[in-house]
């Protein structure tokens, strides 16, 4: 029987705390600090990227049609909650039936990847060649934007591709390199990250939400900040892979349970928001990044409970069976093939 690789748990694990945290922070306008900055440049210029390069190193094409339901069932169900959710807590949910809102993109965009695994398993070259240029020029394209995720999904396309095609030798290349290789390539990070903090990079780029429109700025010139940013990621990523390790700990039982931290934990961000975006008359910098992080720890030990998880993938797998059932009949049944030859 092969053993689970725990250096893809663990590094979900940390991935997941940094959406808890970066959300958390969110709601605390750190945008215009100088202190809390720092920390959501650092978080933004890789978490999701990394997140999307992991689920391509375990994306399969079997099963195809449950997978993309799975992503689908979880998107209409969370969005109706999350938008009654923020009606209790009299918040401005700002929904768009075209528009996933806030984190939601993530569970429309997966679906949406998940659906390109063959073309990617059938054509490698082509499909990581196409994906790279989708990635880079897709902010061209005015008409693509925030609506269903689209601009989302074209640039950090690119992410899932090199994960499903490369990523398992990314990974154990990463935990092989020497110790001069890895301060090479985390002080390499680490100054990607400065340089978008010291030059003030608008914080959007990261986001990936938008076209080049937008910022108002050229082809050339979107071209450009896309690729420097996406470099950062992917060196943040490398980063990521070199230091993870290989033990079952806590962090890896968080990354085996992401899913649903992932989907849970904008319940909890919002129902904070009203005493977060106040808490800056109160508290000085660092002490709301203090706040932020043992709210995120503690948000993410507790989403990441055993049931939170089955419960979910329960849920989810059960309504896709259902919504499945009436086309059980047009899939070809075990053995049908073999039967007509042998007769």
């Amino acid at each position: 029987m092969p053993t689970r690789d725990h250096r893809l748990d663990r590094a979900k694990g940390i991935l997941i705390f940094t959406v808890v945290l970066g959300h958390l922070l969110a709601r605390t306008s750190p945008w215009d600090d100088d202190v809390l900055r720092a920390p959501m440049y650092l978080i933004y210029s890789f978490h999701m990227p990394a997140f999307v390069f992991l689920a391509g190193i375990t994306a399969k094409s079997t099963r195809l049609p449950e997978r993309v339901l799975t992503f689908l069932v979880l998107l209409f169900t969370v969005l109706p909650l999350l938008w009654g959710w923020m009606w209790v807590f009299d918040l401005n949910p700002d929904y768009d039936l075209l528009t996933p809102f806030w984190y939601t993109w993530f569970l429309l965009s997966m679906a949406c990847w998940i659906i390109t695994v063959p073309f990617i398993e059938r054509f490698p070259r082509t499909l990581l060649v196409t994906s790279v240029v989708v990635g880079l020029f897709g902010g061209i394209l005015p008409v693509l934007d925030v609506e269903l995720s689209a601009s989302r999904s074209m640039i950090f396309w690119p992410f899932f591709v090199i994960g499903k095609l490369y990523g398992k030798q990314i990974l154990n290349w990463a935990g092989s390199l020497r110790i001069w290789q890895k301060l090479f390539f985390t002080a390499a990070a680490f100054g990607a990250v400065g340089y978008f903090y010291l030059d003030e990079v608008y914080y959007k780029w990261f986001y990936g939400s938008l076209n080049f429109s937008h910022f108002d700025v050229s082809i050339p010139e979107g071209v450009g900040i896309r690729l420097i940013v996406d470099i950062g990621a992917l060196l943040m990523t490398l980063m990521l892979l070199m230091s993870v390790g290989d033990k079952d700990t806590i962090i890896a039982k968080i990354g085996r349970n992401s899913l649903a931290v992932y989907v849970l934990h904008g319940f909890v961000v919002r129902g904070l928001q009203p005493w977060l975006r106040d808490i800056e008359d109160v508290l000085n910098a660092p002490m709301i990044f203090l706040l932020c992080l043992v709210l995120a720890l503690l948000a993410t030990y507790l989403l990441s409970w055993g049931p939170f998880e089955r419960g979910l993938r329960w849920y989810s797998s059960t309504v896709t069976r259902l919504l499945l059932k009436p086309f059980a009949s047009l899939r070809a049944k075990p053995g049908r093939h073999s039967d007509k030859a042998s007769s």
